[in-house]
């Protein structure tokens, strides 16, 4: 009798849904789906939503922003960034600083708004369409990631060279904040989800080993 696939993650032989667990981590994010990224399941996404706890996932709308979202920017409940390169993009490392830097000389008695990151999570060539079309992401302040490692993701042909998936991008926003642990164990993830991706792919039934787990000296 045919397996039928998980109805939350997709996929049919070696279910991913238990295998990652909420990390330590105080990084907030936005990610702005694109619509075909919901139901694909090589999408990495769906990984950092599962492992950072303070992440939420907005499917991206033409015509229809997210509204909820746009009245706590409003509010100044957070401090919006728009993860994308581009000439007047602040790099990641001297943006943290700099956050750092303002509690540290500030008055107690205010409340700082912490730094929410909005990635665009989708391709590269959807991903421009998305900010073409959307003036509520064109307006905001971009943020750069440092110079990094070449990408390690392999379930999608024909990206760019030196252009990062989801999870990638985000583990570099965690080390450029100084949370190497985070970000090593999200790596670790992404890995497991590969293989997982990979043998669910090719119909193998034998288990995978769970995720790698960060050792307290690594």
């Amino acid at each position: 009798m045919a397996r039928s696939p998980c109805r939350q993650c997709g996929f049919t032989y070696h279910c991913i849904c238990h295998c990652y667990w909420p990390l330590e981590s105080q990084l907030q994010c936005v990610l702005v789906m694109h619509e075909n990224e919901a139901a694909r399941q090589s999408n990495t996404g769906k990984l950092v939503k599962a492992a950072l706890p303070h992440t939420q996932i907005e499917i991206w709308q033409r015509k229809q922003p997210p509204q909820a979202l746009l009245d706590s920017w409003a509010r100044g409940d957070v401090s919006p960034w728009l993860l994308f390169p581009s000439d007047d993009a602040v790099p990641a490392d001297r943006l943290f600083a700099d956050a750092v830097r303002s509690i540290s000389c500030a008055d107690r008695s205010v409340s700082r708004a912490p730094l929410q990151f909005v990635v665009l999570d989708a391709t590269w060539q959807q991903a421009r369409k998305m900010l073409n079309k959307s003036p509520w992401l064109n307006r905001l302040p971009r943020v750069s990631l440092p110079s990094t490692a070449a990408s390690q993701y392999t379930l999608r042909r024909n990206q760019p060279p030196g252009h990062l998936c989801t999870s990638e991008a985000v583990s570099a926003l965690l080390r450029s904040q100084g949370d190497v642990n985070a970000a090593t164990q999200l790596d670790h993830f992404l890995v497991h989800f590969m293989e997982s991706y990979e043998a669910d792919r090719h119909h193998h039934t034998t288990p995978l080993p769970a995720p790698k787990v960060l050792t307290p000296n690594a």
